[in-house]
């Protein structure tokens, strides 16, 4: 399966059961009012004027963003964690439900939620070093809440796991990638024009986010299912 065919099923995939991308739409709408309680909406809007009215307290507000930033990975983990869980009994009996989702990525949320907390943390961290490194985090960790789920895993030896199966399988995953990341440049820019258009804005906004990272979720389950029958980084036998 080629990189078009994964993107384009996995489109056909969440237009046909859009329930796969509820839990991250969900969290994102977590995320989002979280952030509206703790700096306000339109600093969560990042509306230009209101930016331009703080002055001491910029060092709180960017401490704050930052708390909120890896507190949004941690949330976003048990997500992902459903996401799979779902892909796969979609993948066995046709249909799938939020509760079958919810009960499995609970059975292995420490590990989601630790390597949520690692990676919000190196993401953080590499975007705020120029961006570059932060995609690079992103990039070789791609695999490692489908790891932990499908394979049941801790989070450090799920995070290696992902470096190896992204190394076994280097030029698919850096297309998918490439893919992905210029498709949310795209969706970020009219994130940020909806979330300046009042609450209503603000909420379309996150509506999108959440289903943006669902969708990225779903062409790297698919991606990684592909690999396994291929045999592509993953032990023969």
């Amino acid at each position: 399966m080629g990189v078009g065919k994964i993107l384009k099923e996995s489109l056909g995939l969440t237009g046909k059961h859009t329930i796969v991308i509820v839990p991250p739409v969900l969290v994102s709408f977590l995320v989002g009012c979280i952030s509206i309680v703790v700096i306000g909406m339109r600093m969560t809007a990042m509306e230009p004027d209101a930016m331009g009215e703080l002055t001491e307290g910029m060092t709180d507000l960017i401490i704050a963003k930052a708390v909120l930033s890896v507190v949004g990975w941690v949330f976003y983990s048990f997500a992902q964690g459903m996401v799979a869980s779902m892909m796969v009994e979609l993948e066995d009996k046709g249909q799938t439900s939020l509760g079958f989702g919810f009960g499995r990525a609970n059975e292995m949320i420490v590990s989601l939620m630790v390597a949520g907390f690692i990676l919000g943390v190196l993401l953080l961290l590499g975007f705020m070093l120029f961006i570059i490194p932060g995609l690079i985090v992103a990039f070789v960790f791609s695999f490692t809440f489908v790891v932990i789920m499908l394979e049941k895993r801790g989070p450090i030896d799920a995070m290696k796991r992902s470096v190896q199966i992204v190394r076994s399988n280097l030029s698919v995953t850096f297309k998918l990638f490439a893919a992905i990341i210029g498709i949310g440049f795209l969706l970020m820019i009219s994130s940020v024009i909806l979330s300046r258009l009042s609450l209503i804005g603000l909420l379309a906004s996150m509506a999108l986010t959440g289903a943006y990272m669902g969708y990225t979720y779903v062409v790297f389950i698919k991606a990684y299912l592909q690999f396994k029958e291929a045999g592509s980084g993953f032990p023969r036998g």
